[in-house]
């Protein structure tokens, strides 16, 4: 196939401000969206790091959103140091003892290489970013690091089906030192697009029918950087909720914006009305015959001629107690739906005394239960394609067998399984289920229990706690030659023993004949045998 047919007659400068009026609505929402959460994830048009963000009055939405993320990136990556997927076989087979001690050998291979930089950072700033404006794009460099890219700094087309079928992402590369700054932010004509003191370089994605993804990169004048075909692509286009015949996602918090709306303006008017509440003035009655001039300025605790009538404190507190109070029970109410929304415990564990481990325990498995199909979809779009890049990379580096990359095609056997939701909470679950199956055995009748394959059960054992277990578990001809030499060692202690019943049973003869022929004064009594004395030795 021809690679120049993929590129367009226009720059990709050009081409990037075409497909930019397409989004500009999907941005103002998410905008909006990251004004009342976390406004860094993305910020206002035309901003600069020298400018403030807006500051949302209420905090709860922002919470929730870091919440659910730690959430989502504990069911994903768990703190065990273990896999977070499996190698398995495509066409539902199990593998057999030894096919499964090399996948799991494989998985822990290529998880120690891709856990080693900063993947765990960058998926939880994926997941608030997902959370909260609903699109962002990962990188996976050649070095098994990652980085991210904002809405507002890529485009993306996809089919009728939701398949990505191209991208155009800037990057921006720091100038020379020596090179003269422009003070203007807005130079090239690229305005919110350029950055101060960097160039900005466009970089364009096309997959082909075949799955080929073809890259080219540009410079701001159109001129050529760099081209190359992949196989598996680097980029990885990610969104929270798709919605059919649109190109870009949809967040969790344009799914609650109402009620982050609303909270939001409870929290103002609730916060004003309990400034005005706190205000107070010191009045006193023009008709009285106390005088102002009597009251100012004096002391505490000193004496005044005044009419205590005529001085009174004057407050709206008492008129705006009950505004305040719905205005409150409000404010509480919108939170508690927003926790429960975003998956906060304090939001769903009952306000009581006594509140059992049970009562937790329960609350969590139904909230894991409730995002099953956030970790399905973003274990496809997200952890199954970092996967499947780490194995081509470890295969370049010459880490790992050429021969398996002819497996992960379509033609291949092996296929790679996110493990989400409570099981990927950690694989310790794997490890129970085998110690619960390895005393009920041990607690079923003898003939029964000598049915059970514990080669089998010894290697699945060790690979559920992360080991190799060629390194641990014998085979069963390491098991009968070890046997042998134990039989053998214990024939050799045994005949060694025998022969020295034998020599002690000849002395005894000897000893005895001696005892017999030296008459009684030499005969040989038990004390003397006793002491090791022979006949006609004394004790000392």
């Amino acid at each position: 196939m021809n690679l120049a047919a993929n590129y367009p007659e226009e720059t990709l400068q050009e081409r990037f401000f075409m497909m930019d009026s397409d989004r500009s609505s999907k941005l103002d929402r998410a905008r909006q969206c990251a004004s009342l959460t976390i406004p860094q994830l993305l910020p206002p048009e035309n901003w600069s790091e020298i400018d403030a963000l807006p500051q949302p009055y209420s905090s709860e939405a922002g919470r929730g959103v870091v919440t659910m993320s730690s959430r989502i990136l504990s069911a994903l990556i768990p703190l065990n140091d273990m896999p977070f997927f499996q190698f398995n076989l495509k066409d539902g087979r199990e593998a057999d003892p030894d096919s499964f001690a090399m996948l799991e050998t494989l998985s822990n291979q290529v998880y120690s290489k891709i856990s080693g930089k900063n993947l765990r950072s960058t998926v939880f700033q994926a997941l608030q970013s997902l959370i909260t404006v609903g699109d962002v794009l990962l990188i996976m460099n050649d070095d098994f690091s990652f980085r991210l890219v904002r809405l507002d700094q890529y485009q993306i087309r996809r089919d009728v089906k939701g398949e990505v079928k191209e991208i155009i992402y800037l990057e921006y590369d720091l100038k020379d030192s020596s090179e003269p700054i422009d003070s203007d932010l807005n130079y090239g004509g690229m305005g919110q697009y350029s950055r101060k003191g960097y160039d900005t370089i466009f970089c364009r994605w096309v997959k082909d029918e075949d799955g080929t993804w073809y890259a080219v990169k540009e410079n701001e004048d159109g001129g050529h950087i760099d081209s190359g075909v992949y196989d598996v692509c680097p980029v990885i286009p990610l969104r929270w909720s798709g919605v059919i015949s649109e190109n870009y996602g949809r967040s969790h918090v344009e799914e609650n914006y109402g009620d982050i709306q609303s909270l939001e303006a409870f929290t103002e008017a609730a916060l004003e009305g309990q400034a005005a509440a706190s205000s107070f003035w010191m009045v006193m009655n023009p008709t009285g015959p106390s005088e102002l001039d009597d009251v100012i300025g004096q002391p505490n605790g000193a004496w005044l001629s005044v009419r205590p009538d005529d001085v009174a404190v004057l407050t709206p507190a008492d008129q705006m107690r009950v505004q305040i109070q719905a205005t409150a029970q409000a404010v509480n109410d919108l939170r508690m739906i927003i926790a429960k929304a975003f998956l906060n415990d304090g939001g769903q564990i009952r306000d009581a005394e006594r509140v059992t481990a049970a009562e937790v325990r329960m609350v969590g498995q139904q909230l894991e239960s409730v995002l099953g199909g956030a970790f399905s979809s973003i274990a496809r779009d997200l952890m199954a394609p970092i996967v499947t890049r780490a194995v081509f990379l470890m295969i370049e580096e010459g880490e790992l067998d050429p021969r398996i990359a002819d497996q992960f095609t379509d033609d291949g056997q092996l296929d790679v399984d996110i493990v989400t939701g409570l099981q990927a909470l950690s694989r310790d679950s794997d490890l129970q289920k085998l110690m619960q199956m390895g005393e009920m055995v041990r607690n079923l009748p003898e003939q029964a229990a000598s049915m059970f394959k514990w080669e089998e059960y010894g290697k699945a054992l060790v690979a559920a706690l992360g080991f190799d277990p060629r390194n641990w578990v014998k085979t069963q001809e390491e098991a009968t030659q070890q046997q042998m030499e134990m039989a053998q060692q214990q024939a050799g202690i045994q005949a060694g023993a025998g022969a020295a019943q034998q020599a002690m049973g000849a002395a005894g003869e000897q000893m005895a004949a001696q005892a017999m022929g030296g008459g009684a004064g030499s005969m040989m009594t038990p004390e003397m045998v006793q002491a090791g004395l022979a006949p006609g030795q004394g004790a000392v």
